[in-house]
């Protein structure tokens, strides 16, 4: 299986780069600055690149089964505030490199309330994505177009409150809204449920949440 993947230098991209790894994938992890990832492995080939810039990564398309995007606005609250496109241009790269090279599997990471969800908890809708609406904004923006392109066999996956707590295997998962009482996930479950969706269909055209 061989996977191309965005986001490797972020937390939760790195544990998903750890995990294929262990499970004898291969993956080309592109990334702005390659001096960042620091693993060494037979599997694994670092490429500088931008999800922003199509031309970076268009040519590694054709050589991989499935593409994973894990890019965030990273940690700052400031940062995440601010509009962006970094979402909506990226999957709309990635989209069309996948289709110029007739890819189909793409595995998304979003986040819980990019929906109306009646079991998000009342911080996190009233606190939390207020500070990070540039981030949110952009999200809704990047789903409208997993939306349309319905050619792509794409799975959104949507957790709340990340933690770097081990991974477990014992999560929950729920198509749109999250568990019931759902409120934190490890970054290393999130890897878990993002892998398992390389060989399966079952959330095709879907968006999963997962908690604890």
């Amino acid at each position: 299986m061989n996977i191309l993947l965005f986001g490797a230098t972020g937390l939760t991209g790195k544990e998903v780069m750890i995990q294929a790894l262990e499970n004898n994938y291969n993956v080309i992890a592109v990334v702005r600055e390659p001096k960042n990832i620091i693993i060494n492995h037979t599997n694994l080939n670092i490429v500088k690149g931008d999800i922003l810039n199509i031309e970076t990564f268009e040519k590694f398309v054709n050589d991989v089964d499935v593409i994973i995007s894990t890019v965030g606005t990273g940690t700052s609250l400031k940062k995440a505030y601010k509009p962006t496109t970094l979402y909506s241009d990226g999957y709309r790269n990635i989209i069309d490199a996948m289709n110029k090279y007739n890819k189909k599997r793409f595995i998304a990471l979003l986040s819980v309330g990019t929906v109306p969800d009646p079991n998000e908890a009342l911080i996190h809708k009233t606190v939390i994505r207020p500070m990070l609406k540039g981030t949110y904004e952009d999200m809704r923006r990047a789903e409208s177009i997993l939306d349309k392109n319905r050619n792509i066999l794409w799975t959104g996956i949507r957790p709340l409150r990340l933690n770097n707590k081990s991974k477990t295997g014992a999560y929950r998962i729920s198509k749109t809204v999250l568990p019931e009482n759902g409120v934190n996930i490890s970054r290393a479950d999130v890897a878990d449920l993002i892998l398992k969706q390389i060989n399966s269909d079952e959330f095709t055209h879907e968006y999963v949440t997962i908690a604890d």
